[in-house]
């Protein structure tokens, strides 16, 4: 009964030191992602930012384009 009782105090503290270090792998781990999960929020934030420009950037542009035409027709 006593090498039972050793056995499993044993075991009941080698899980206790594997939590532990699971914990610290996990929060070293969890930063770096923690970044990259704003740096991905800054990108989609900005490219919404860039999809609504586009069309008013075409609309200028097919404006010039007629501009251009009308002074290459005249000249």
């Amino acid at each position: 009964m006593d090498l039972i009782l050793k056995t499993i105090t044993e075991f009941r503290e080698e899980m206790r030191e594997f939590r532990i270090e699971t914990r610290k792998t996990l929060a070293e781990h969890s930063h770096p992602l923690n970044v990259i999960e704003a740096t991905i929020a800054s990108l989609k934030a900005d490219v919404g930012v860039l999809l609504n420009s586009v069309p008013v950037i075409d609309e200028r542009r097919d404006n010039l384009e007629a501009r251009v035409a009308a002074l290459e027709a005249r000249g």
